[in-house]
């Protein structure tokens, strides 16, 4: 019997993750993030574009100090210590929302007409590290596909250069090769994304897209523009005690309200919280019944 699949894609940074992962890393160096981040702008005035000028600032940082090599390895590793927002890891036998967006499809009538559920992740990111944060919380086998920057090591096994960068329109050809069938992960070369398919493995309306900034806007006003789902995110800002600084988090809400709804970008913005009983989780349940419920319909016709 054909799949019938609703697709779930996820930025990482701010959207599972309530900071940028390479925090953990400037922590372990025991520098700024303001630093490293001042160095990525300089090489964007250079001509750099956003993901490449922050891969050079990082691949320099260990060409002039050997305090600062890294390995993919050592990405990995520090992708471990990645946080991820309340209701996401498995660890230590904990119930994910992911294990509650499965059991929906498992149920009747969805398990009859042969309903799955896909997640992917597409971020401006580094794979290992989105990698070992995945396999840290117990996620690894939630998501079939992750699309970030990848690095070539150099002879002595350090990060050397691009392999390849996740930006702004990048993220659109990712969902592209979703809808299409063309990822990794079933085998198929990602050039095939440009062939003509008779039908597509995932429509557009099939998909619900999470994000959170600059950079998600292209992949927003795509699944807006052909019928799926868009939901922007918004971190709620916790003072030094953990209660949340209602000052701090509604700057950040009404970056997104400009950014996702007052632009009519996104369909949704909401608090990054996937924990039992929140807003996010009631939305993304609410999501994936209904697009499971139009899928059964348009069979029936």
């Amino acid at each position: 019997m054909r799949e019938n699949i609703v697709a779930l894609i996820f930025d990482f940074d701010i959207t599972l993750s309530p900071n940028f992962q390479q925090q953990v890393i400037f922590d372990h160096w025991g520098i700024k993030a303001d630093d490293f981040w001042k160095k990525s702008a300089n090489n964007m005035k250079q001509g750099y574009d956003m993901e490449h000028g922050y891969l050079k600032a990082l691949i320099d940082m260990g060409k002039k100090d050997n305090r600062y090599k890294l390995s993919n390895h050592d990405l990995y590793r520090f992708g471990q210590q990645v946080e991820l927002y309340a209701g996401l890891s498995s660890k230590e036998g904990a119930r994910s929302i992911f294990d509650d967006l499965n059991d929906i499809v498992n149920e009747e009538p969805y398990k009859e007409y042969n309903i799955k559920l896909e997640c992917y992740c597409i971020s401006g990111g580094l794979v290992p590290m989105i990698e070992g944060a995945f396999k840290a919380h117990g996620l690894k086998r939630y998501f079939k596909d992750i699309f970030a920057c990848s690095l070539d090591e150099d002879e002595e096994g350090f990060i050397s250069f691009p392999k390849e960068t996740v930006g702004h329109t990048i993220k659109t050809q990712k969902i592209f090769m979703i809808k299409k069938g063309t990822t990794p992960s079933l085998g198929r070369n990602p050039i095939e994304v440009n062939e003509v398919f008779d039908e597509d493995r995932i429509p557009f309306k099939n998909m619900v897209f999470l994000g959170d900034g600059q950079t998600d806007i292209p992949a927003f006003s795509l699944i807006n523009r052909y019928g799926g789902v868009s939901i922007a995110l918004y971190r709620e800002e916790k003072k030094s005690d953990g209660s949340v600084d209602e000052v701090a988090t509604a700057k950040t809400y009404e970056a997104g309200y400009t950014l996702a709804i007052k632009s009519k970008r996104a369909e949704q913005l909401l608090s990054a919280d996937y924990s039992v009983g929140k807003p996010l989780k009631m939305a993304l349940m609410h999501h994936v019944r209904s697009i499971s419920n139009q899928i059964i319909r348009d069979a029936v016709k």
